[in-house]
C-alpha cells in the first residue's frame, strides 16, 4: 500500500486536458469583456483630452494679447490621431495652444479623425462644434455644453 502511493506522482493526461479546457473556456469568455473595457477606457481618456483642449482654446481666445474678435475661429484637427491647430488671427495662438496642451495622440478607435472648431461669440464666449470625418459623410457631435455626446 505504501509502495503504491509513492509511485503516484503528478497528474494524469485526462486531468491536464480537463484543466486546459476549463482555462480555454474562461479565456474565451473573459477576453472580449476585457477588450471592451480597454476600449472604453481609451475613449474616456480621449473625451477628457478633448475637454482639456476646448478649455485651453477658450482660455487662449479670451486672452487680450491675442486680440481675437467675434467670428474668429480656432480649429483643432486630429488626423490619424495627431493633433494640429489652425488659428485665426495669428500663429501666436497656435504656439500658445501647443504650450498649454502639448502634442496629444488619440487612442480610441472612435476618435481617429475629428475636428474641434471654436468660434468666438458676440458675448465673448467660444462655441465649439465637434465633427468626425469619414470617407463619405460627416458625423456631427452636439455642440459642447460641458459634456461630449454623440
Amino acid at each position: 500500500m505504501k509502495n503504491k502511493k509513492m509511485n503516484n506522482k503528478g497528474f494524469s493526461l485526462v486531468e491536464l486536458i480537463i484543466v486546459i479546457a476549463i482555462m480555454a473556456v474562461l479565456v474565451g469568455v473573459l477576453a472580449p469583456a476585457y477588450l471592451r473595457y480597454v476600449e472604453k477606457s481609451r475613449k474616456s481618456a480621449d473625451i477628457q483630452a478633448i475637454d482639456s483642449i476646448m478649455i485651453a482654446m477658450e482660455v487662449t481666445a479670451m486672452e487680450p494679447q491675442f486680440k481675437m474678435k467675434e467670428n474668429d475661429t480656432m480649429v483643432a484637427t486630429f488626423t490619424d490621431g495627431n493633433l494640429s491647430f489652425d488659428a485665426t488671427p495669428a500663429d501666436d495662438v497656435k504656439k500658445e495652444l501647443f504650450a498649454v496642451i502639448g502634442n496629444y495622440t488619440t487612442r480610441s478607435a472612435d476618435f481617429k479623425k475629428f475636428i474641434i472648431t471654436g468660434t468666438v461669440q458676440k458675448e465673448g464666449t467660444v462655441k465649439f462644434t465637434i465633427s468626425e470625418e469619414d470617407a463619405d459623410d460627416v458625423i456631427k457631435y452636439s455642440d459642447f455644453e460641458g459634456r461630449l455626446s454623440k
